[in-house]
């Protein structure tokens, strides 16, 4: 999720519940930082029987049609009229889907959806719909933390990777986002017992200054050299406990990469990450897998 896109729409997906007030309430947050357009959608299934816990009444057309209309007034009427804003009723096979198929319609930079409250010590829950954008979106999948998605203006940008570098795409959108938001920008690892060796730090901060100065006109470099990028590492016996010792501010946004099984570009959450979301306590980009072109900025999203 980059500023420098060429596109200024993010897709919010509504449903009339408290997942879709966290979605609404995060991207207005997002939008207080960034010129952008909030496309609210609501996916109305292809047929009017409706999938047991979904939040469309099993009912006929008319009346389904009448209600996902008053929906849509009430989550617009959620947003504060000096952001721009428009709403969208889809009709598709699945949520998922109708959301990737509005992202790719309106050239969204992104996707922002609600996630599941577990129990008290989980923040995240996955549940069906964002696992299915977890595994097939070609845009960036923006989950809201359940009660906390009203971060104010974002603060920072922290991009959080594995044990070996190597992460491009996730460091060059890192790198992006938070020069395209003018905050500050952490590029942190997570490792089990040991710390990042002082090469791979080099190796790290090496790529992201070379991505700023091919893409953003050496902008990273300059957050490197002022001290509003910082490379650095968490230790602990696993993924949770390395980041459980992570400290968080107001108005931060955490970024995460594609597993290797993200081919095409898309979005591909692996195992790491998935016990990585069980313990993050704010709201989280996921980036596709997709290769850092100087030529194209918006592959970086």
């Amino acid at each position: 999720m980059s500023e420098t896109a060429a596109a200024r729409r993010l897709v919010v997906g509504y449903i009339a519940t408290d997942r879709g007030r966290d979605a609404i309430a995060l991207a207005i947050s997002i939008a207080r930082s960034i010129d952008i357009e909030l496309v609210v959608t609501i996916v109305r299934p292809e047929s009017s029987t409706v999938i047991a816990g979904s939040a469309v009444p099993q009912d006929g057309s008319g009346i389904v049609a009448q209600q996902i209309d008053d929906w849509l007034d009430e989550a617009l009427a959620l947003i504060p009229d000096d952001i721009p804003a428009k709403g969208v009723i889809h009709i598709a096979a699945n949520e998922s889907k109708g959301l990737m198929e509005v992202a790719e319609a309106e050239g969204a930079l992104g996707i922002v959806i609600g996630a599941r409250a577990a129990s008290l010590m989980r923040q995240l829950r996955i549940g069906t719909v964002a696992s299915a954008l977890l595994h097939s979106s070609e845009v960036p999948v923006v989950l809201a933390p359940p009660g906390r998605s009203d971060i104010g203006p974002i603060s920072r940008v922290t991009a959080l990777f594995g044990a070996r570098p190597g992460a491009n795409t996730l460091i060059g959108a890192a790198v992006a986002s938070a020069a395209g938001l003018d905050v500050d920008l952490r590029l942190l690892s997570l490792i089990e017992y040991e710390g990042l060796y002082d090469d791979e730090v080099a190796e790290v901060t090496e790529f992201a200054e070379q991505y700023g100065g091919a893409v953003l006109a050496e902008r990273a470099s300059e957050m490197l050299e002022s001290g509003r990028a910082a490379v650095t590492s968490h230790v602990g016996a696993d993924i949770e406990e390395a980041a459980e010792r992570i400290d968080w501010q107001a108005g931060d946004l955490a970024f995460i990469g594609s597993s290797r099984l993200g081919r095409g570009g898309k979005v591909a959450i692996g195992a790491r990450a998935r016990r990585l979301l069980r313990v993050l306590p704010v709201p989280v980009v996921v980036v596709p897998r997709r290769a850092v072109s100087p030529s194209r900025p918006t592959d970086a999203n």
